[in-house]
């Protein structure tokens, strides 16, 4: 009876550290919350449940290290939900006001094509109109995806947080 016991201690010991050494470096968590109430027309900061064509929504970004490494090169990226739209100015990083417990440091980019490339803004796409190739100016609503490169290492236990806002389309 003693050997079983002996024998799946070291079983549960061994799937344990095997556990711990599969875990994911960065923890990645996602808050939402309403901003702008569209029907009441009232500026509100409610965890979100139900939205209507023309609320904002405000999302919040949290990656955590949880590993004792140290690395550089950590990229955050944030979703356009479909039927939303991302709301010009209102990416962490993108030439406003840092709330404080916003990350700074970062390099932000925004994509067109559903994530596949990242360009920084503004961005242009490229037409041939008459044999002529035209450079044109990409409106912020179309994008659909967000990417923060965060300069600096990130260390262990440290918390990152970046936000963006979209609208819900009417």
């Amino acid at each position: 009876m003693k050997r079983i016991l002996v024998l799946v201690l070291v079983l549960f010991c061994f799937v344990g550290v095997v556990g711990l050494s599969n875990q994911e470096p960065v923890k990645v968590s996602i808050e939402s919350y309403k901003v702008w109430d569209s029907r009441t027309a009232t500026e509100t900061l409610e965890i979100l449940q139900e939205v209507f064509p023309g609320d904002e929504i405000m999302y919040i970004l949290t990656y955590e290290n949880v590993s004792e490494s140290t690395f550089g090169g950590l990229q955050m990226v944030g979703m356009i939900p479909e039927e939303t739209f991302y709301i010009k100015g209102s990416a962490t990083g993108e030439k406003r006001k840092h709330e404080e417990w916003e990350a700074k440091d970062i390099e932000l980019r925004f994509s067109i094509d559903g994530g596949i490339s990242f360009s920084k803004p503004p961005l242009f796409t490229e037409e041939v109109v008459g044999g002529i190739t035209v450079k044109k100016l990409v409106n912020p609503i179309t994008y659909t995806n967000i990417l923060w490169i965060y300069s600096k290492d990130f260390k262990p236990f440290d918390i990152l947080k970046v936000c963006y806002r979209v609208k819900v389309s009417e």
